[in-house]
């Protein structure tokens, strides 16, 4: 995410590329640069250039190619078995892809399938940095929407005054889109307790952090007038339980690791 805000396109493609070799949801960080390359300079200036389209297309399958490898190299290992062993049936699927079938199959991953009581503590434990990035991405996607849905339209982009701990740049958008995306995910499709080990590699967790420590510093400068939590300071209470009670966690297997 550094080389793709530096506009260190191949730098930043070349880890992307690791990151979707180790874990599937890499192929996600494509989406920077496309941002970087063709929806920021169309926001921008109204102008896409077919040279730099083509060029995020080359990189972003570059991206995904970690993915559609262990995909077919899958593909030829079970679906041309021998005779007499039958077909897997997902290899009749289309696209045929191993993943959404191990991860459906194996780990019960789905629209709404991990909704039952019994998972209830998992969701329990996901919540804290599960809410921080929603409403940190949430509250910035108001400010800065605006702006944007001005410059589609052509006219003049709205100016945007942030207040101190506004945090609202749209050169942060592609932060909130993907956060607000994973988020997504693993609160309807997936794990959510999974948000514990991820949310680490989000800017927004931290701009989130910073964005309560700042609301907190601004209630007390008016004490008189504010009623509200100081959830800046409970979230480095909780971080810091949280940070001491998952290494023993996780060092032992046990969840939600």
């Amino acid at each position: 995410m550094l080389f793709a805000a530096r506009q260190s396109w191949l730098l930043a493609t070349l880890c992307f590329t690791l990151a979707a070799a180790f874990r599937s949801n890499g192929i996600v960080l494509a989406g920077y640069l496309v941002w970087g390359l063709v929806a920021h300079p169309f926001l921008t200036h109204r102008n896409i250039s077919l040279p730099k389209s083509l060029y995020a297309l080359l990189l972003s399958t570059c991206v995904f190619l970690p993915f559609l490898y262990h995909n077919y190299t899958a593909y030829l290992l079970f679906c041309f078995p021998p005779h007499s062993t039958p077909t897997p049936q997902w290899c009749t699927h289309t696209p045929p892809s191993i993943y959404t079938h191990v991860q459906s199959t194996y780990w019960n991953v789905g629209f709404l399938r991990y909704w039952s009581p019994s998972q209830i503590p998992n969701f329990i434990l996901g919540a804290p940095p599960l809410a921080l990035l929603i409403a940190f991405s949430v509250s910035r996607l108001v400010i800065i929407a605006p702006g944007v849905l001005a410059s589609l339209r052509g006219s003049p982009q709205a100016s945007v005054v942030p207040d101190a701990h506004a945090l609202a740049p749209t050169s942060i958008l592609p932060h909130i889109l993907h956060t607000l995306f994973m988020c997504t995910t693993l609160l309807f499709f997936s794990h959510t307790q999974i948000v514990l080990r991820l949310a680490a590699a989000l800017p927004t967790l931290y701009w989130g952090a910073a964005w309560l420590l700042v609301r907190d510093l601004d209630a007390g400068n008016h004490r008189k007038t504010s009623h509200g939590w100081p959830w800046g300071k409970i979230w480095v209470w909780w971080s810091a339980l949280w940070g001491t009670a998952s290494l023993a966690l996780w060092a032992a297997f046990l969840p939600p690791a």
